[in-house]
């Protein structure tokens, strides 16, 4: 990769940002999108899309884009609760488990340790029903 590319990723990134904050969210994720592609080591561009497409009700896809970015940084652990956040809204109970299994893993804090036991309600409650 050039350094011209991580300038230009940059700029995507920034462009993306700005159209996620007027609430343009198909040119968010456009530009988004086209940042990791210059750049698939920008790990906050896989954040902000994965935002992107929660806001827009796409809890699966954001998953997806989050689970791409930890192959990338494995130690960064804040992408497995973000992933867990995703798959509990998605009602994915047992995906989000298992992605928050891995947070603790890696790093056990209360925050994660409490969406665990968060999550373990929400199975419980799916289960009496």
């Amino acid at each position: 990769m050039k350094h011209y590319d991580d300038i230009a990723a940059e700029d995507y990134y920034e462009m993306g940002y700005a159209w996620a904050q007027t609430k343009n969210f198909t040119k968010a994720k456009e530009c988004l999108a086209h940042a990791i592609e210059m750049n698939p080591h920008f790990i906050y561009a896989y954040i902000t899309l994965s935002e992107v497409l929660s806001t827009m009700g796409n809890f699966d896809e954001a998953a997806h884009v989050l689970k791409k970015a930890s192959k990338i940084d494995p130690a960064f652990h804040r992408l497995e609760y973000l992933q867990a956040r995703c798959h509990y809204k998605d009602g994915n109970y047992p995906a989000a488990l298992r992605a928050i299994e891995r947070a603790i893993s890696s790093s056990p804090q209360k925050l994660y340790t409490k969406t665990k036991q968060l999550i373990l309600h929400a199975m419980d409650v799916e289960k009496e029903k």
